[in-house]
């Protein structure tokens, strides 16, 4: 019998855990059943019959909710205690739905998939950032503060502004009130809650903002200027444009698609990080015989394959005789490690025991990207260094799965089915089966060299990752030159 090339893995994972009669026995399958048993166990069907878009609303969130129902069961990250709230909440949203308003649905559906503690137990992004009306301004969290990047030319003079107060309250109020929306660790929960702190009708629904159509702010403006203003919103329907928040950072040509201008001039001498907004592939060399690498995404992407990429990457190091490689995952959320995992080995192995590999992390590097994040500290221990800031996620968190489709409420609602513990070998009858064929053990992915992003140094078109990177090739020692060969 043909055995499927990923059968040795998954015995592997099955070995390790404590097993039933009724668990599957992956040495007996040939390809086809291997490929059955791993659908059913990691990507089980949806319940049937979805719903349908109705042109009522109320109807329609009705529908959504009656869908939604066995949410609970079907995630397997929730502890105990937390399945049956879940469970409990559900119900009641299920009564509650049709008198709902969308702002208010919209959390009540949030908050429920919240109450597993996982990242990746959720809505999806856009559920924040469209079909609620937003003020004209984008943020972004600095690690000194919250700032204000992008704004409507009626707003320009507030850009680069600190918020430090939303109708009154402090930023800590409100993330307090509003973190309980997200699941993961809480660097995550600040992050990926960003774009409700734009939308006053959800922070209204929150309990959080006065208006539903209106956000009054206040702090300090780029020049030190104090200020507070009452800012109204805008509708962002479906069909509306919208920035990806850890994108806001890049400057745009004014105005762009959301008729918003930048903080940063799009013709200023930017740090490496920031000269492409365009792609999410790209390098460049280094003093001191370094390439600088960004991976901002951990699969094939329109521009190209990434694997095409990553084999331009190997053979320049060898072209180059590259002493150091940064890599930037900064702004890399994830994908398919399976991708990119065979180039991270490859790296290390073609710039020999004497090379260097810098990682960059943010809170933004998420999923996939903390995998391989993960496998380079695996293989190369003290050729790594990770500079930055903590990743987005713990070291022991639940992925795969699938998404109910709520058509009515314009939002999809991801449930996990897989573990991923980094820590060591995994012991949980749901741990991934591949991770046994593509391994990662770490303790920790917290930086070997701190270097949060700060509003000063953006400003100032500055890197912090990028000056600790050389600043610690300024301290390594000289690659070892070939002896020259000795005539007689």
């Amino acid at each position: 019998m043909q055995r499927h090339p990923l059968a040795l893995a998954a015995a592997l994972v099955l070995a390790a855990c404590t097993t039933t009669k009724s668990e599957v026995d992956p040495w007996s399958l040939d390809a086809v059943a291997f490929s059955a048993a791993f659908q059913a166990r990691f990507n089980y069907p949806l319940p049937k019959p979805e719903p349908k878009e109705l042109a009522d609303q109320a109807a329609g969130q009705a529908a959504d909710a009656e869908y939604l129902l066995s949410f609970a069961d079907y995630d397997k990250s929730y502890s105990p205690t937390a399945r049956e709230e879940a469970r409990a909440k559900l119900k009641r949203l299920r009564a509650d739905a049709a008198s709902l308003s969308h702002d208010e649905f919209t959390l009540r559906v949030s908050e429920i998939t919240a109450l597993a503690d996982n990242a990746h137990t959720g809505i999806n992004e856009n559920s924040f950032r469209k079909n609620t009306a937003r003020v004209p301004l984008r943020v972004y969290w600095f690690a000194d503060g919250l700032r204000i990047l992008r704004a409507s030319p009626a707003q320009a003079d507030l850009l680069g502004a600190r918020i430090d107060a939303i109708d009154g309250r402090t930023l800590a109020q409100v993330h307090a009130s509003i973190r309980r929306y997200v699941g993961g660790p809480d660097n995550y929960r600040r992050l990926r809650l960003t774009p409700m702190l734009e939308s006053p009708g959800l922070l209204n629904a929150a309990g959080v903002a006065n208006e539903k159509a209106a956000l009054t702010i206040s702090g300090v403006k780029a020049d030190g200027t104090p200020f507070e203003r009452r800012i109204e919103a805008q509708m962002r329907d479906r069909s509306a444009p919208v920035s990806s928040t850890p994108r806001v950072v890049f400057p745009v040509e004014t105005p762009n698609a959301e008729g918003l201008r930048s903080f940063l001039d799009d013709g200023a001498r930017l740090p490496l990080w920031l000269r492409d907004r365009k792609h999410l592939f790209t390098m460049s060399g280094l003093d001191n015989g370094g390439l600088y690498v960004a991976l901002g995404f951990n699969n094939d992407a329109d521009e190209r394959r990434v694997s095409h990429f990553l084999t331009d990457v190997l053979a320049r190091v060898v072209r180059d005789k590259t002493r150091f490689v940064v890599l930037d995952f900064r702004l890399n959320g994830g994908g398919n490690y399976t991708r990119t995992y065979p180039f991270m080995g490859a790296l290390l192995e073609v710039l020999g025991e004497d090379g260097r590999v810098y990682a960059l992390t943010s809170g933004w590097t998420f999923s996939a990207a903390i995998t391989t994040v993960g496998e380079l500290k695996t293989l190369g221990r003290k050729q790594v260094t990770l500079v930055g800031e903590p990743v987005g996620d713990r070291l022991d968190f639940w992925a795969e799965g699938n998404s109910f489709v709520l058509p009515n409420s314009f939002m999809t609602v991801h449930y996990c089915s897989a573990r991923h513990d980094y820590h060591g070998r995994c012991t949980d009858p749901d741990c991934f089966w591949l991770n046994m064929f593509y391994p990662v053990h770490v303790d920790t992915l917290d930086p070997d060299v701190p270097a949060p992003l700060t509003f000063a140094a953006y400003r100032e078109l500055r890197d912090p990752a990028m000056e600790a990177v050389m600043a610690q090739e300024a301290k390594a020692p000289a690659t070892p030159q070939p002896k020259p060969a000795m005539h007689h």
